[in-house]
This record gives C-alpha cells, structure tokens and sequence, in this order.
C-alpha cells in the first residue's frame, strides 16, 4: 500500500517541483548571459603587450633628489589593474611615497613587492603583459595608462590618459608637460617580440 500523503510529504514534492520549475525557467537566462558575457570579457591576446617609454629629464638646480615614479594601468572607472612600476626609496624616506597620491590611495600596500629604488634621468620602458596584479589575464577594452612623478622639495606630476587595447596594435603619445621631471611619455601596444 503507498504512504499517504501527509503535510511533510504535500511540502517536499512542492519544494522539488518548484525548483525544477525554476530551473528550467531561468536555463535560458543563464545561457543567454554566457553568451553576451563570453562577447563582453574576451581577454587581451596573451601576444601582445604594452610597452610605456618614459624619459626622466635631466636634473637642474642646487639640491636636487631623483624623482619617485609610480607607472601602473586602470580601467575604464579608474580602479586599479597593475603596477607596473614604483620606483621610490622605501628604507629612509618611506614617507614620502604618499607624495604620489593617486597610486598610493589605492595600492599602498603594495609597496614592499613592487619598488625598486629610483632612477637616474634618462630613457626607460615598462611592459604591461596584459595581466592584472592577480596574474589573470585582462579583458579588452578602455584602459588608463598612469604615470606618476613626485619628488621631494620639488613638483608633483600625474600623466593619464585613455587607451582602447583590443587585438590591434597602437601607437600614442602622451601629454607630460604636467611635470618638469618628465621629458616624454608614449606607449606602443604591440607582438610581444
């Protein structure tokens, strides 16, 4: 003889068969959401990079100390993506690494693995392997490229400007007369070599 239906067992057909019912409801919604999402996170292709080619000027004056220099990406709200550099003297004059404060508002607590000590005027490039600081590999699309120059008894910098990177490659230079530390700044998405 079958067991009659009670309350208990009225309740866990209902629960089964609502959530087989919301289930096959909503299939259709999380497989249409993949695909716009698969459109909208497409990666940047692991054989490109960006290469930012900066140029420290040549130093002037009496008392003159190297300039600290902060280069990293943000995306599209401004949040950021990746340090690529921070070049800043963290054993005696740590203090002054909140001198370039939009990189030190939000990625302060990168400082012990990110910097190297500062440099000398000159030509320099950094490479952006399209990876954010987790490791994982950027979608395309709106980029920031920061560059951020302060030093000490001295003036305060901040070049940013908006690049698109995508699957073609770019050539662009940047606006770095916001400094006297900086002589040039340009980026160049490319093949990695």
């Amino acid at each position: 003889m079958p067991n009659p239906l009670n309350r208990r067992r009225f309740l866990e057909h209902a629960l089964k068969a609502s959530a087989a019912l919301a289930a096959t409801l909503a299939l259709p919604r999380l497989n249409l959401a993949d695909a716009q999402g698969a459109v909208k996170s497409a990666t940047l292709p692991s054989s490109m990079e960006l290469a930012v080619n900066l140029e420290l000027a040549q130093a002037s004056g009496f008392r003159y100390n190297r300039p600290y220099v902060a280069v990293y990406i943000e995306d599209a709200k401004g949040n950021p993506v990746r340090t690529l550099s921070l070049w800043a003297e963290t054993s005696r004059h740590a203090r002054y690494i909140s001198e370039l404060r939009r990189w030190f508002s939000e990625s302060s607590a990168l400082v012990a693995t990110v910097s190297s000590p500062t440099r000398n005027p000159g030509k320099y490039t950094l490479v952006w392997d399209g990876k954010t600081d987790q490791k994982v590999q950027a979608p395309q699309g709106d980029y920031f490229v920061c560059v951020e120059v302060a030093r000490e008894h001295g003036p305060y910098g901040l070049v940013r400007e908006k690049v698109t990177l995508g699957t073609s490659a770019l050539k662009k230079t940047l606006d770095s007369s916001v400094n006297p530390d900086l002589s040039s700044v340009s980026v160049d998405y490319r093949k990695k070599a």
